[in-house]
């Protein structure tokens, strides 16, 4: 897939325009029953590497406060949005990602509801972004 979900757009794209980093991969969340597969998609998130040049000091850094200002002004209800590095082995080595992560804090609750939590959890965390 090359097309960027467009509910998850603004923030791939705000996140691209800081000059720190890199997104290469995104989803809008799935909430909907038969949007279901194997694994959990009633979350949304956004995977990125440092740009050109920059650290990974710098975006732990950045990252690191974009999350702290989300928690003291929205909360952890009735989204959390994480952050977190992913290791994961490709043939010979381990390659280094970010991810940014809105999960519902209630995976019960009804798809529709879900679905306006984290469109504007979303719109928050842009934001927070474009303020930064």
């Amino acid at each position: 897939m090359t097309e960027i979900e467009p509910r998850i757009r603004p923030l791939t794209d705000a996140l691209n325009q800081t000059g720190l980093l890199r997104t290469f991969s995104s989803c809008e969340g799935h909430v909907e029953p038969h949007e279901q597969r194997l694994t959990d998609r009633n979350h949304a998130y956004v995977q990125f590497v440092p740009a050109g040049g920059k650290g990974n000091e710098a975006v732990e850094a950045w990252l690191g406060s974009v999350l702290i200002r989300f928690k003291e002004k929205h909360g952890l209800l009735p989204v959390t949005v994480v952050g977190y590095k992913r290791y994961t082995p490709v043939e010979d080595a381990i390659e280094e990602t970010f991810v940014l992560e809105l999960r519902p804090f209630n995976r019960f609750d009804p798809p529709a509801q879900k679905r306006a939590d984290i469109d504007r959890a979303i719109e928050q965390v842009r934001v927070l972004v474009d303020a930064a």
